[in-house]
């Protein structure tokens, strides 16, 4: 019965995921080999049914760049259908965000000055930063008195590394929790599309750095706030002439791209996903039970039917998470390992703590809990992510493949976004404002949301589940209340 089924979920730990709720894993397509051999790093790669749409958007493109739109122009639903639903990079013009003007030197001193950041370290100033830098941390401050000073070195990426108190990565994390007040979760321009997270990126470089080539996991939307970018672009269908790290096994009709031991849906659930949702989803149906209950005892007018409504639910939300393979309910694996959306590495050896709390650091292969609610799973710097590519173009002999891969640009300016699909290969170079012709002045500044990709092509409904948009209402009711009391 529902009393002993919820016995089992509270004094297991874990949910079993029902089958209704399991992804469906199809079996791998296999590329034709294309001449040169194969570009991943274990062999045959998938098909991309999309190739020949992808491959007409980057030959059309090539020479002029991304389409250029006015984003007062665009509505959600003409945005969708001409460049979501077509998995089609553009960059908006005339954005009205009004962030780049208030987002001053002197405003994020006195907003966010004493928040803990964590900070990329690159060795040189001709080296890349990405999947090769080393990590430190240090308060917003104080990076930001070394980046006006004129450190180079330095890149703020706020791209969870920890999870949150429901066991997704985090949505959110420092200094973007003490500057909530000015961001909106949820552009309007993206219509239903789920936020995944939002990020800020900011840094210093008179000549121009590099990200490395990588491509994401989820859609982008980057908003540029200070400097200048420009956007090498490859579309999904050439992953295998840009050698990535990892073992590619499937790119979904979406692009999202999957690689050996990271299996996910098109939508980038994967089966801890679905167990996660599942467990936070008979939590909330219990606590509606509990206050039915209370209703009902206190003789409130229509407590009944709440409770039997409430019993409903409760019964629908257990049936969902027993099931038949059991899943660990949190961030990792049953072996401790994290998502392929983590990202790599701890600090570059110094004490190893969080602004004076061991954040970053793992006690006895645990992980450790932080002051804002989230858990730090410990990464290696020297483990190289599988959505990086390996190409070095002081060695192109070496990727022979690489010369065929077509591709185009963007550039962005600041005041104006990006929106590019999952999927899509990207390098980005930033200079700081005030860069042009060599000058050495200012920094660069931008945000970004990353939103799980939309596996339909429906405006009213991107998403054949609505596993993301439950998660997004866990997230708000449960974790959102806590990072706005940080502020």
């Amino acid at each position: 019965d529902r009393r002993a089924r919820h016995s089992i979920l509270s004094a297991t730990g874990f949910i079993r995921l029902d089958t209704a709720l399991s992804f469906r894993l199809h079996a791998v397509e296999q590329a034709a080999t294309t001449g040169g051999g194969s570009a991943g790093a274990g062999g045959s790669a998938a098909v991309c049914c999309k190739r020949v749409h992808w491959l007409a958007l980057q030959q059309e493109e090539a020479a002029v760049g991304v389409e250029r739109v006015d984003a007062s122009q665009m509505t959600p639903q003409s945005f969708f259908e001409r460049y979501v639903s077509q998995r089609k990079p553009v960059v908006l013009t005339g954005v009205s965000e009004g962030l780049h003007e208030k987002w001053t030197d002197d405003y994020l001193h006195r907003t966010a000055g004493d928040a803990c950041v964590r900070v990329e370290v690159r060795p040189s100033a001709t080296s890349e930063f990405g999947a090769h830098s080393k990590h430190t941390t240090m308060r917003l401050d104080q990076f930001m008195d070394r980046l006006i000073a004129g450190e180079e070195l330095l890149y703020l990426t706020t791209e969870a590394t920890r999870f949150d108190a429901q066991g997704r990565l985090a949505v959110v994390s420092s200094p973007l929790t003490q500057l909530l007040a000015d961001i909106t979760l949820r552009p309007s321009l993206m219509g239903k599309l789920v936020p995944s997270a939002v990020n800020t990126w900011f840094g210093r470089s008179a000549h121009g750095s590099s990200s490395g080539l990588h491509h994401d996991w989820h859609d982008n939307l980057y908003s540029l706030l200070r400097g200048r970018k420009r956007f090498e672009l490859y579309a999904p269908c050439e992953s295998e002439k840009l050698y990535p790290h990892g073992c590619l096994v499937r790119i979904h009709p979406n692009g999202r791209i999957c690689y050996e031991g990271s299996p996910s849906r098109a939508d980038g659930a994967d089966s801890r996903d679905t167990a996660r949702v599942a467990a936070l989803d008979v939590e909330v149906a219990d606590q509606e039970l509990a206050a039915a209950e209370a209703a009902v005892a206190a003789g409130e007018k229509g407590a009944k039917k709440r409770r039997r409504a409430a019993e409903t639910a409760l019964d629908k939300a257990m049936d969902a998470s027993l099931g038949s393979d059991a899943i660990a309910p949190s961030g990792g694996d049953e072996d401790g390992d994290v998502s392929d959306e983590e990202a790599e590495g701890e600090d570059d050896g110094d004490d190893g703590s969080f602004c004076g709390k061991d954040d970053f650091e793992d006690s006895d292969d645990e992980a450790s809990a932080s002051a804002d609610g989230l858990e730090d799973e410990g990464m290696d710097d020297s483990v190289v992510p599988p959505h990086f590519s390996r190409v070095d173009k002081t060695r192109l002999a070496d990727f022979p493949l690489y010369a065929d891969a077509v591709g185009t640009h963007a550039d962005v300016q600041a005041g104006e976004m990006l929106y590019l699909p999952a999927g899509w290969w990207h390098e980005v170079t930033s200079w700081s404002e005030g860069s042009e012709g060599g000058l050495k002045s200012g920094t660069h500044l931008a945000l970004n949301w990353w939103f799980a990709p939309p596996d339909t092509s429906s405006f009213d409904a991107p998403y054949s589940s609505d596993l993301w948009e439950r998660d997004y209402a866990h997230w708000v009711r449960g974790v959102l209340p806590k990072l706005n009391g940080l502020t």
